[in-house]
């Protein structure tokens, strides 16, 4: 990767309110479906954060502090020793380390002391002249230690390092975890300096040729590699490190915040082909978001078609025209609702209220209990075609309704849609034109239980309201059944607004990489 000058690092604030607005975006996306891929975009992110957290955005913000040295490597390869022989003092002791201490040692010339990064606030911080201005050398723990959390300080550590001496032996240079962390630390631009330590004589050749051999195959050949002889008498005397320490020096000398520079131009470059993949990723879950949710769509249209234009009849099948029978049988309070003499006495007008009223409750439970099933049945459906999907998106949304909260959600609704249903119908015989004489003999309520008994299917409502309201009956009837339609639209349509709720989640929106998109193109136009 050709290094160039970052254009805006004389204005810094540019730059830093585009990384501080890419990390508003990426920590705010959710992509939650099993497309396959979803692990890799879970990974992703989180490396875009802790990049972006423990080095873009602070050293961008804190452009004036030292340059980190990261002194990292496997366990036991001699990183404490390596760094007390580098500065020329006893600063830390070899092994302190490892295994247990999980708190990297950071050393700084007094002077920098002020300026220190936000990887001072993790470590251990040591003063000493040894260490020289613009650098802060850090002792890191092992990246292959047996504690967890140690193998994820020192991969933080690693990820904002401006520069990486790789300490590693001759029985350890071949293990994977260090030569993973080379090739981040060169992808994103780090400076890398490779010590081969503790090299015995006798095979000191061969392990600098298969070294350097494996540094070619992973196209890292440039990097600086210094091999140090094992010395029994001696841990590792300034004049042995000699290469190391010089080029250390001349780091330094050359200008710390050239290296600082160049790994937020590697950094940023990096952040610009990560914010590519992801969204990526993204447009892949939002095409998936947008199958699954016209799968449940096409469930819910069947759903409404399942039963026929007629299904409105089995409303008025059950108790609903049997109360009907038995009020309009002989005798019965509603087998007599012409307006006459007998029809106007307390007593008959009592009886017919009361036997209103008693329609109209198993009205309500029945149109409850009818809206409740097309939804449930709905529900089914969508469930059945979910399942039986390719891939793993169908299946798991699927599993994310709970039955017990979907089940109260739909008895609540039903009954919510019910009543508003008889309180249309209130106002559809309200406007009856006509109907003043057989309201006068029904009452306004009972006009209202007739005509939603008509209109649910009870053929003997249906005659009733021709005595009531003559032929303007008719048109009322047919917008009660169109309301009614509409109410068994609505509560299936909600389930199928809750079984797709899990996708409502902005980050799977056709559009929402575009935002992503974006962050990236205002990093290349800074950069």
């Amino acid at each position: 990767m050709d290094f160039r000058p970052i254009k805006t690092w004389a204005f810094p604030g540019a730059l830093l309110d585009a990384l501080v607005d890419t990390r508003k975006v990426v920590a705010a996306i959710e992509l939650p479906l099993p497309t396959g891929r979803e692990k890799a975009a879970a990974d992703l992110v989180e490396r875009m954060l802790d990049q972006l957290d423990h080095h873009l955005i602070p050293r961008v913000s804190e452009e004036s502090s030292p340059a980190i040295v990261i002194v990292g490597g496997p366990t036991g390869s001699g990183k404490s020793t390596v760094v007390n022989a580098l500065l020329g003092e006893e600063l830390t002791a070899s092994g302190v380390l490892r295994p247990t201490t999980k708190v990297p040692h950071l050393f700084h010339h007094p002077l920098d002391g002020g300026v220190l990064s936000e990887v001072a606030a993790r470590a251990t911080v040591h003063s000493s002249e040894a260490v020289p201005r613009g650098l802060a050398v850090v002792d890191s723990p092992d990246l292959d230690s047996v504690r967890g959390e140690n193998r994820e300080i020192a991969e933080d550590l690693l990820e904002a390092a401006d520069l990486w001496i790789f300490v590693t032996t001759p029985a350890r240079y071949g293990d994977a975890i260090p030569w993973n962390a080379l090739r981040k630390a060169s992808e994103r631009g780090a400076s890398v300096a490779v010590v081969l330590n503790r090299v015995t004589a006798d095979v000191a050749s061969q392990v600098r040729r298969e070294l350097v051999a494996r540094l070619a195959d992973e196209k890292l050949a440039g990097l600086p590699l210094f091999v140090i002889p094992e010395n029994p008498a001696v841990d590792i005397p300034r004049d042995v490190v000699g290469g190391l320490g010089r080029w250390l020096d001349t780091v330094a000398a050359a200008s710390a915040s050239t290296i600082v520079e160049r790994t937020l131009h590697g950094g940023i470059e990096s952040m610009k082909e990560w914010l590519e993949d992801l969204a990526i990723f993204m447009d892949d879950q939002a095409a998936a978001a947008k199958e699954v949710r016209a799968q449940v769509r096409r469930a819910a249209a069947r759903a409404e078609n399942a039963e026929g234009a007629e299904w409105f009849r089995t409303i008025g099948a059950g108790p609903v025209g049997a109360r009907w029978a038995q009020a309009t049988a002989d005798r019965g309070p509603l087998f007599r609702l012409s307006n006459s003499l007998w029809v106007k006495r307390r007593t008959a007008r009592e009886a017919r209220d009361a036997a209103l009223a008693e329609i109209r409750a198993d009205l309500v439970a029945a149109v409850e209990a009818a809206l409740a099933h097309a939804a449930a049945a709905a529900t089914d459906g969508m469930m059945d075609s979910l399942r039986g999907t390719e891939g793993r998106v169908g299946p798991w949304l699927a599993e994310q309704r709970d039955p017990r909260d979907a089940r109260v959600a739909r008895e609540r609704r039903a009954m919510d849609a019910a009543r508003a249903w008889l309180d249309a119908c209130s106002t559809l015989a309200h406007d009856l034109p006509g109907a003043d004489a057989g309201r006068a003999v029904v009452g306004a309520d009972g006009m209202a239980v007739v005509l939603a008994s008509a209109a649910a299917g009870v053929e003997r409502a249906s005659g009733a309201l021709a005595v009531l309201a003559g032929d303007t009956g008719t048109a009322a009837v047919a917008a009660a059944r169109d309301q009614l339609a509409t109410s068994r639209r609505y509560v299936i349509n909600k389930e199928a607004l809750d079984m797709m709720k899990p996708t409502d989640i902005l980050s799977l929106s056709p559009e929402a990489s575009s935002k992503v998109r974006l962050r990236r193109a205002e990093l290349r136009a800074l950069l």
